[in-house]
């Protein structure tokens, strides 16, 4: 690889990080993220990032009957999915586990990936 190279592999390294850094995780994990073939249930041993996801685009049913049955909102799960973002860890499905601290004792919410982007599966509080 002559100095030329070099130098345009370097400016397209810098341009990608800046880019990254300036948009965010976000726009990091969106960029890196590739739906598995049946919505995350197999066993893939990977994360599709390294960054948690901030946002999620809807709800299981599963999880929807689980929020009503422990009395949490979708704004409560949106909000603590968001800033519990930075505390996030990754299963060896490659689902998110965040686990929020709330009035009623920490509150898990588990993010699964399938062809429209995240969504959360279940919700429960830790220890049930």
């Amino acid at each position: 690889m002559n100095s030329s190279q070099r130098l345009r592999l370097l400016a397209v390294s810098l341009v990608t990080a800046a880019v990254a850094s300036i948009a965010g995780p976000a726009v990091a994990a969106t960029a890196t993220v590739g739906p598995p073939g049946r919505g995350g249930h197999e066993n893939t041993q990977r994360c599709y990032s390294d960054v948690p996801p901030q946002d999620f685009k809807g709800f299981s049913n599963h999880a929807l009957q689980r929020m009503a049955e422990r009395g949490v909102s979708e704004k409560e799960i949106r909000d603590g999915v968001r800033l519990g973002a930075r505390t996030a860890s990754c299963q060896q499905n490659g689902n998110w586990r965040y686990t929020l601290g709330m009035s009623g004792g920490e509150l898990v919410v588990i993010l699964g990936i399938s062809t429209g982007g995240w969504n959360v599966v279940t919700v429960f509080w830790n220890g049930e």
